[in-house]
């Protein structure tokens, strides 16, 4: 009877019903939405990019990967701010995207 209720819920329903995402099919989805070369010309995008990370990082279980979601979301929701100011705010940007899509890699391996 344990192998017929390992993958339940209390409700009795499967965790892939219950709309939870596990780490490895989050983190893969993730990285096929982010610019592993940050371009500060695509603001707008980024910010697409970044409701659709922030939307997927609310249903990850696992809190690692949900945070290093989030934090890239975060910096692409700055992008187009920053790519209007000048040019040293850009540079700190992408470096910090940069920083934030290793951190990323890094818990998703």
């Amino acid at each position: 009877m344990a192998l017929l209720t390992a993958g339940c819920t209390e409700k009795g329903h499967s965790d892939k019903a219950s709309g939870f995402k596990d780490k490895a099919s989050a983190c893969v989805k993730a990285l096929r939405i982010v610019d592993l070369v940050p371009d500060p010309k695509k603001a707008e995008d980024y910010e697409k990019k970044g409701k659709e990370l922030r939307e997927l990082s609310k249903s990850v279980r696992d809190r690692d990967a949900a945070k290093a979601i989030r934090q890239v979301a975060h910096q692409y929701g700055m992008a187009r701010a920053e790519a209007a100011r000048d040019f040293g705010r850009v540079a700190v940007w992408v470096k910090s995207t940069v920083t934030n899509v290793k951190t990323l890699k890094k818990v998703c391996s």
